[in-house]
């Protein structure tokens, strides 16, 4: 892809208020970047979604075609309200977006595939039927773990006037910072680099800890032009995703990115990566950037 960033900008919406948040993070990205928007929504198929109920319930698996005519229309009938609303929040706007209705038996995969063709996706962290504040939607896990592609998930209203921008030292989370630093650069967001080093190094020495997280910022910091923006960087020591998580709290900070895919050992690869533990426990927007797209 040629080093252009945000032209084309997916945001799968479903009504919720995290995907109504969404939307409006992205009218934002894209008014900053000249971007274009696609409006999507995902309508699950009908007929196997309804054959499941009736599975669970113990009746009779031949639903009446009545039934699935009735269901079909009323979810076309949402999806195309859901849609047009969106439309017409970035028509307002002026942002230039176009839309599209889908049918799949899984949502997630129809998005990641939708996705392959653009620059970033922003979507609600949750969807409709799911209430838990700050937790991830099944939808939105899913996309996380296997896109191809930038994902900004909505936890809450995001003005992307705050990053933190999470270092390791890996290629990935080199590019993140390249990546997200041409939306700072265009919003005038504050900056803040973060390295966490673990708590094992710096029981052995804290200079070598310190003197190593500096020296991975500072090699950061030498792949962008900084221009006029404020960038801070802060090296912190402790468990990656809980140290990423308070700083981010406790500096106000209304978006984190991260690679999907750092640096770390065996052990720590098994019980999960620092991208997932942070997407669950964080309370603002995280944006993932995946190794794929490196």
């Amino acid at each position: 892809m040629e080093d252009r960033h945000f032209w084309k900008v997916l945001v799968p919406v479903d009504g919720s208020n995290p995907s109504l948040l969404a939307e409006e993070t992205a009218t934002i990205v894209a008014k900053k970047m000249g971007a274009t928007v696609t409006v999507l929504h995902v309508i699950h198929e009908v007929e196997e979604y309804y054959r499941f109920l009736y599975a669970v319930q113990g009746l009779e698996r031949n639903i009446p075609h009545s039934i699935i005519k009735e269901m079909l229309l009323l979810s076309e009938k949402e999806a195309n309200k859901i849609v047009n609303d969106a439309q017409a929040l970035f028509n307002k706007e002026a942002v230039t977006v176009d839309t599209k209705i889908l049918k799949a038996a899984d949502p997630a995969d129809s998005i990641l595939e939708f996705s392959k063709n653009y620059d970033l996706t922003v979507m609600g962290a949750q969807g409709k039927t799911e209430k838990h504040s700050y937790s991830l939607g099944s939808i939105t896990k899913k996309v996380i773990r296997h896109t191809a592609c930038p994902t900004l998930f909505i936890k809450e209203s995001c003005a992307l006037s705050n990053l933190l921008i999470c270092i390791d030292g890996s290629e990935t989370s080199i590019k993140a910072l390249n990546y997200a630093f041409k939306l700072a650069n265009k919003i005038g967001s504050r900056i803040t680099l973060l390295n966490v080093q673990e708590y094992r190094l710096c029981s052995l020495s804290s200079k070598v800890a310190k003197e190593l997280g500096e020296r991975i910022l500072s090699k950061a910091l030498s792949t962008i032009e900084k221009g006029e923006l404020k960038i801070d960087k802060r090296v912190e020591y402790g468990v990656p995703s809980d140290v990423i998580v308070e700083v981010a709290e406790s500096g106000n900070h209304d978006l984190i990115v991260l690679g999907n895919r750092g640096l770390g050992g065996v052990k720590r690869f098994l019980l999960g990566s620092v991208s997932d533990d942070v997407s669950h426990k964080a309370k603002c927007s995280v944006m993932i950037f995946p190794t794929k797209h490196v």
